[in-house]
């Protein structure tokens, strides 16, 4: 079992916190449309995940979304490459989260109000004025109901370690980078 991947929401929502932009993956056809967008989200009372999102009514985004509502999701931050001794044996540092949903539009007023709200303050710690029914009118807005979420924290530094330690991990310190070097001392030590 991989020990970089976790399942809880505690740390799900840490990494999520994080995050600035999810990507959809939206069934096309026979392929997969992916995009980008700004998003908020919140963990409800029985621990599931919806994410928020806006965007125009007539795009394609929004008419593969009605046409095929059971989406993908993935977001990542925090990308560091690390560099190691030996060129085969970079890795990387970062923090992700996939998952996987259904998604729905939005149309009463006082719902999107407070998803609206909710984006908003993903990004913003205080909104100078609080939104109204009447500003939302002409918005779009869909709500993604995650079914399965997990999230990934590959070789976390001194930091990320003490907060998984707080959230109930527990774990290996030895990261990629160091684990690839050491093996590579070891193999010139044997010739």
């Amino acid at each position: 079992m991989r020990n970089d991947i976790y399942f809880d929401p505690m740390t799900v929502e840490w990494v999520m916190a994080h995050c600035d932009i999810v990507r959809l993956g939206v069934q096309d056809g026979d392929s997969v449309y992916v995009v980008p967008v700004h998003f908020g989200y919140e963990l409800d009372e029985h621990q599931h995940f919806h994410l928020y999102f806006h965007g125009n009514a007539a795009g394609q985004r929004a008419s593969l979304v009605q046409a095929h509502p059971h989406i993908g999701v993935e977001m990542e931050t925090d990308y560091q490459l690390l560099p190691a001794l030996q060129d085969s044996a970079f890795s990387a540092r970062f923090r992700s989260v996939i998952g996987k949903g259904t998604v729905k539009e939005l149309t009463d007023a006082a719902d999107k109000v407070h998803a609206l709200t909710v984006m908003m303050h993903h990004y913003v710690a205080r909104m100078p004025h609080p939104l109204t029914e009447a500003m939302v009118e002409q918005v779009h807005v869909w709500r993604v109901d995650l079914d399965e979420v997990s999230c990934k924290v590959k070789n976390p530094d001194h930091d990320w370690q003490m907060i998984l330690e707080q959230l109930g991990h527990a774990l290996e310190t030895t990261d990629a980078v160091t684990a690839s070097s050491q093996k590579s001392a070891a193999d010139e030590n044997q010739e």
